[in-house]
């Protein structure tokens, strides 16, 4: 068996795949554990830190040892203001700021990173794409490395738009995104030339240009997605797999969601806006105004949000939470109506569920393209809808039945995976022989079903 270490940003969209490998490894025999960046003293009702206190606690409720790199106050500081600030902004500027702000305490975290590894001694390491230090540290101490992408989003491909700009999937998309493609180069040059400035520092080759759109890892590539629900994407390496979703070992650990509230005889939508970027009011009183009609059920995940919400009169058709089982509740539902997160829009194809995307920023406009692109939803514009748009795309989808026929073929394609297992094996096979697996030779046909 292996001992492996998971690295992941404190911020649940990254947590949960790893999350699920991890619970996915540990049931497979395997020592794991995480580390994880954050500070031992914080207790704060801030949306991003309560969600970065609450995640050690997870993964310790689960009997999986937890280390924190600890943040200097400053640099933590500097981390609170760009997690505060990014949610107020929207489309290609919270990118922008983001994408800018990601190179930030790189080399203090790697070097955080590095001192763990070799005193733990892991025989491979896990981490999400976003979390760079990790696979910094992974290179310095030559740990091989496994790279987690939840979807094929930063992939470069013939129809595929500028990362994050949220343009339709399709091939002649320069011709009306030419601002996009360009805003796109300065903003990969800038990374590029930040982490390879780090890079040298540790003694390291620089990236590729424009690493952030190709598959990074030299050892291994996870993408818990399958094809069949990506636009076609080109230029992967032969150590880059798509295991597809890995949530199964994280449903049913809830049983105190009313499920029995749940009206068989109406169309019920579920609504969310993710974890991050979740505290508007505003939008939601006006999506409850528009469905506020006797067909209709609305279940509501409010997160910030909710403390406002629910000192306010509520439609008599709404059921209004601050959190839900969303992995369970997702198959419970008719349509969802969502931000376009990568790990809720994954979860409702996975249950089989048309979608509407309001997208707010980063990768979500990518995801809404996405959806309309595989025929399972619609978008919204979050900023400027009315109850009469948000209606009328409703009753678009719940009377149109190619979307639901089109979500159904999707999740028949997704039944048939084993992410978590999948993965587990994988990474395993990694740790096990500390050499790069490749697609051409190195994966035995006993493997869980992999998406090649």
């Amino acid at each position: 068996m292996s001992k492996i270490l998971f690295l992941s940003q404190p911020m649940f969209g990254h947590f949960n795949p790893l999350f699920s490998m991890a619970l996915q490894m540990q049931a497979d025999g395997h020592e794991v554990e995480f580390m994880i960046p954050g500070r031992k003293e914080v207790n704060s009702n801030i949306g991003t830190l309560k969600n970065a206190a609450a995640i050690p606690k997870i993964i310790r409720k689960n009997g999986i040892p937890v280390e924190l790199i600890s943040i200097p106050i400053p640099l933590a500081a500097t981390f609170l203001f760009a997690t505060s600030l990014a949610p107020k902004l929207s489309g290609y500027n919270e990118l922008e700021f983001l994408m800018g702000f990601l190179p930030t305490g790189l080399k203090y975290i790697t070097e955080q990173a590095i001192r763990y590894i070799e005193r733990s001694r892991p025989d491979a390491i896990a981490t999400d794409y976003t979390f760079l230090a990790s696979y910094l540290a992974a290179e310095v101490t030559q740990v091989p490395c496994a790279v987690i992408y939840q979807t094929g989003l930063p992939f470069r491909g013939k129809s595929i738009p500028p990362f994050g700009s949220g343009l339709p999937i399709r091939e002649d998309y320069a011709t009306f995104g030419s601002e996009f493609v360009r805003k796109e180069k300065a903003v990969l040059a800038r990374l590029d030339r930040k982490v390879n400035r780090v890079r040298s520092q540790f003694g390291l080759p620089d990236f590729p240009a424009e690493f952030w759109r190709q598959p990074y890892s030299q050892w291994l590539n996870l993408v818990t997605s399958i094809p069949v629900i990506e636009a076609p994407r080109d230029r992967l390496t032969d150590n880059t797999f798509f295991v597809g979703p890995c949530f199964s070992n994280r449903s049913g650990k809830t049983s105190d969601f009313p499920f029995e509230q749940l009206r068989r005889d109406r169309y019920k939508i579920y609504v969310s806006f993710g974890t991050m970027s979740n505290d508007r009011p505003h939008v939601l009183r006006k999506i409850m105004k528009a469905l506020a009609r006797p067909e209709y059920q609305v279940i509501i995940s409010a997160g910030t949000a909710y403390s406002k919400l629910v000192r306010e009169r509520i439609p008599e058709n709404v059921l209004l939470f601050s959190s839900v089982p969303q992995v369970d509740l997702l198959p419970q539902i008719d349509l969802a109506i969502i931000h376009g997160g990568n790990n809720t829009t994954n979860e409702t194809l996975a249950a089989g569920k048309p979608a509407i995307v309001m997208p707010i920023a980063g990768e979500q406009g990518d995801n809404a393209s996405r959806v309309e692109y595989l025929g399972v939803g619609l978008r919204l514009n979050i900023e400027r809808f009315d109850e009469h748009d948000l209606l009328a795309k409703v009753q678009t989808i719940q009377s149109n039945s190619a979307f639901q026929y089109r979500a159904n073929e999707l999740k028949a394609a997704l039944d048939i995976t084993k992410g978590s297992a999948t993965a587990s094996a994988l990474i395993h096979q990694l740790a096990r022989t500390q050499k790069a697996v490749m697609r051409s030779c190195s994966v035995p046909e006993a493997y869980p079903t992999v998406f090649l």
